[in-house]
């Protein structure tokens, strides 16, 4: 099979064996797996122009040598020089960045490998190795030595890869990300950090906003807040308010206060008024980490009450470790676990099962005292309560990890706003 390498400033000769020009690049749709070439770039031997040969017009492929069925190239282009939903693989595709999907990672692409399927020319695979990049050198004779030395085949199946965009290239196609969303978001976060932040805003931005979600807040905040900077504004606030508030504030804290303002008045009113008020709060402290998603109930309601309202509502699941029980004016009165709720009969009352000896920290704690409190009573979550005893939300454990984990994966201080 051959690669694009071999091919490109090939000759293309006329029906009548005379020379019309030289393959400057291979235009091919995208709509279908393994993308055939449509047509021809060649730049003519008289005129040095390019046009485009149809690839109808292709009679044949022999020693790397290109013949048509027409003894020369129509004066007026036959085919669009630009058409919709294709790409030109030498000028879109080579020296590009592509996520290579089974790897989760980015590769280079060094060359293209060909496939002849019946009397077309599709797109098979992409090479990232040594010997593609020698081969793209005219060095043929070392990549074959390359080759001889390491017989594994590195080729990435076209199936398994999509584009990435580049800064400087004009986006003309939106290669959707269909691999790409089946990856957890962490894995995503993973392949985003890897990209320039306007490659990753688009990234993103194929994504629907709760993966979108879920992977922003698992990337760096470096690369979190130059990312948003280079989305959509409403994109952007969509996928803010897709996540908790506590991870929307801590990458809205390291915007500019402009920005971050302009994209919260952008958000659903309760999601930004979540936002600002973790903002707030010193970023060391228990109101800086907690999340004010949490399950409040009253000690009136029976279990049954209780499932209806879990159905009702879909909490995440890291939101209801533990149910809070509060009276009228939101102060702590109980909790029980989601199990004590599970195995009761359905008329039990709450307050017959709540645990009125409550483990809770204040809203001006720092940090270290939570930790302390989470790690004493080995807790996975921990109630927030201000100054009036009220419960305005939760620490979870896994909100003060960054004071126990390696130095490199902790997230750096978050900007207040005012």
């Amino acid at each position: 099979m051959p690669f694009i390498s071999e091919l490109l400033n090939r000759p293309v000769l006329g029906a009548n064996g005379v020379s019309v020009g030289r393959v400057t690049d291979l235009p091919a749709a995208t709509d279908v797996a393994y993308p055939p070439v449509r047509a021809l770039a060649v730049r003519r031997a008289h005129g040095g122009d390019v046009r485009l040969v149809p690839w109808a017009q292709v009679a044949d492929l022999k020693n790397r040598t290109f013949q048509l069925t027409v003894d020369a190239i129509d004066e007026s282009p036959s085919v669009r020089l630009e058409a919709d939903g294709e790409i030109w693989l030498a000028r879109d595709v080579l020296d590009k960045q592509i996520v290579d999907v089974e790897g989760a990672k980015l590769v280079r692409v060094n060359d293209i490998q060909l496939a002849r399927v019946d009397r077309q020319l599709r797109v098979a695979a992409v090479d990232n190795t040594t010997r593609g990049f020698l081969r793209r050198l005219g060095l043929d004779g070392i990549a074959a030595l390359v080759a001889h030395h390491n017989s594994r085949p590195e080729l990435i199946d076209w199936e398994e890869i999509d584009l990435v965009p580049g800064r400087d290239q004009d986006v003309k196609l939106k290669v959707p990300y269909s691999h790409l969303r089946r990856q957890r978001p962490a894995e995503i976060a993973e392949i985003i950090g890897q990209l320039t932040p306007s490659a990753g805003a688009y990234a993103l931005e194929t994504l629907d906003d709760e993966t979108a979600a879920q992977a922003l807040a698992e990337l760096a905040p470096e690369h979190a807040t130059a990312v948003l900077n280079a989305m959509d504004e409403e994109e952007a606030a969509d996928i803010l308010e897709e996540m908790d508030a506590d991870d929307a504030a801590d990458i809205l804290g390291d915007l500019d206060d402009e920005f971050a303002a302009d994209l919260m008045s952008r958000m659903e009113a309760g999601a930004a008024t979540d936002v600002k008020q973790l903002l707030s709060y010193a970023e060391d402290t228990a109101g800086g980490l907690m999340n004010t998603d949490f399950m409040a109930l009253s000690a009136s309601m029976t279990v049954e009450e209780v499932m209806e309202h879990l159905r009702q509502t879909a909490p995440d699941e890291r939101d209801i470790y533990y149910l809070y029980v509060v009276d009228g004016d939101g102060g702590l009165v109980g909790s029980l676990s989601l199990r004590d709720i599970v195995v009761s009969p359905p008329q039990r009352r709450i307050e017959d099962l709540m645990d009125r000896d409550i483990v809770s920290v204040g809203v001006a704690d720092d940090e270290a005292e939570v930790a302390r409190i989470l790690i004493k009573y080995n807790l996975v979550a921990v109630p927030v309560l201000n100054e009036n005893e009220r419960l305005i939300g939760i620490v979870n454990v896994d909100d003060v990890l960054d004071l126990v984990a390696p130095r490199s994966w902790q997230n750096r201080p978050r900007r207040m706003l005012s």
